[in-house]
């Protein structure tokens, strides 16, 4: 065996120590080590866009009440915050993406939210952030995550966009007055701004 290879082997040797007992698979009473090695890849490749993320503010976790449910917005560097990213910071606090359930308090998050379009420094003037709602391009219906169709919609102008990839709801908080305030539909790899996290109370 040639050096390179000995180094190789040794380093998958020791992730594999050091990854059996938490990830282990058992298959017929050993480890399973091809799926640990793609198990622990998953996990730094996560980790790794985790680590690129620039938190720049965290609002306080219920800075707005409504009906049984609490809402707070995460800012991220302009861009860098996708769906799945979104969700795992989310559930991290113990809460949920964020949804709108009726105009009321669609315009008490817009107003909430208005104040931090201040804490951007890319020279743009609004906020896009991010929700649990799906759009369903084919039957052009907005539901909930748990299926439910979606009680409230108010599309920004020009949206939806009839994408069948463009399915992640995200909503546009301008200053007041402005026209383009209301939600857009994206790919859920696009990165955004800022989200919206719920948590019942």
């Amino acid at each position: 065996m040639n050096p390179l290879m000995r180094t190789t082997a040794g380093v998958l040797l020791f992730a594999n120590a050091i990854v059996a007992p938490p990830f282990a698979i058992l298959y017929d009473g050993r480890y399973d080590r091809s799926s640990i090695i793609v198990e622990v890849e998953h996990r730094l490749s996560d980790l790794e866009y985790r680590l690129s993320l620039k938190i720049l503010q965290s609002t306080d976790k219920c800075a707005l009440e409504w009906i049984g449910l609490c809402f707070f917005a995460i800012f991220y560097q302009p861009g860098k915050i996708n769906q799945e990213a979104a969700r795992l910071a989310c559930e991290k606090r113990g809460a949920k993406l964020g949804n709108t359930y009726a105009k009321e308090q669609y315009e008490s998050i817009m107003d909430y939210l208005r104040p931090y379009i201040a804490t951007r420094n890319d020279g743009v003037n609004s906020i896009g952030f991010r929700t649990g709602m799906r759009y369903e391009p084919k039957s052009q219906v907005v539901y909930l995550p748990d299926g439910s169709e979606a009680p409230f919609v108010h599309w920004r102008s020009t949206y939806p966009k009839p994408v069948s990839d463009q399915t992640t709801v995200l909503v546009n908080v301008w200053p007041q007055g402005s026209g383009n305030n209301g939600m857009f539909n994206l790919k859920s790899s696009t990165g955004s701004f800022a989200i919206l996290c719920q948590i019942n109370i």
